[in-house]
């Protein structure tokens, strides 16, 4: 399976590419850092798999067809995508300008739409998609866009397992809560920043607290490789949704 695995420099998509690794091949997706991403594709090929890092701004459509069509030359083919690049900017609705409301929406929710769009003619039939969504999608947070976008992703999930559903092609969702990222350390820091008074109750129902972005990697790639799962949002947050 030849993967194409967005903000794949670091955090969840980091550990998504490493997880996928020996037994799949996978282009490293990113923006900004080059030598962070080369760091994966390396750790990749220790791992036996072909593996490049493909550069493209998940908001710019022209960068991810650019960025999709190398992925596929460096591969020679695409099966799947994981669709993980995201931001996060919190802020109170009132402080919440147009362009901090833009930007975010633009990453997290039209980014993925530009992905999918440009790889699913190399999709069908019978490929994957997956993207990587949030607990704040249906549970909400304290930060209107950052729960929007990620809420556009679980309804993005459902109209394309729709779509292409007859033509083989899964598409599925991971909802994660807090995972021991730096994405998710300038998130905890706006709560306790605004004394937010939900911030106890954001907890788990199991013994351990923390999640590693490995946790969530290893349902990506169960995803990925149950052929019977479809327009699923899967919780990865430890019973969080229950509260």
């Amino acid at each position: 399976m030849n993967v194409l695995v967005t903000g794949a420099s670091r955090g969840i998509g980091r550990a998504t590419s490493l997880s996928l690794a020996g037994d799949h091949d996978v282009a490293v997706g990113y923006n900004e850092s080059e030598t962070a991403a080369e760091e994966v594709v390396k750790a990749a090929r220790d791992r036996g798999s072909e593996a490049v890092a493909v550069r493209g701004d998940v908001t710019d459509s022209t960068a991810v067809e650019g960025m999709v069509a190398e992925a596929v030359d460096a591969l020679g083919g695409l099966d799947a995508v994981v669709n993980n690049a995201g931001i996060a900017a919190p802020a109170r609705l009132e402080e919440l300008t147009d362009e901090r409301w833009e930007r975010v929406l633009q990453t997290n929710l039209t980014g993925a739409f530009y992905v999918t769009r440009a790889a699913m003619p190399h999709l069908t039939p019978g490929g994957d998609v997956v993207f990587v969504s949030s607990i704040g999608g249906t549970g909400g947070t304290v930060d209107a866009s950052y729960a929007a976008s990620k809420a556009g992703l679980h309804g993005l999930t459902r109209a394309l397992a729709r779509e292409y559903g007859e033509e083989g092609v899964q598409v599925n969702a991971v909802a994660p809560g807090p995972v021991e990222t730096a994405m998710n350390d300038e998130i905890l820091a706006y709560l306790e920043a605004i004394e937010f008074r939900g911030h106890g109750n954001l907890d788990t129902h199991l013994p351990a607290y923390a999640c590693e972005p490995e946790t969530v990697a290893h349902t990506v790639r169960y995803l990925l490789e149950n052929p019977y799962v479809q327009g699923e949002v899967v919780n990865v947050n430890g019973g969080m949704q229950l509260r």
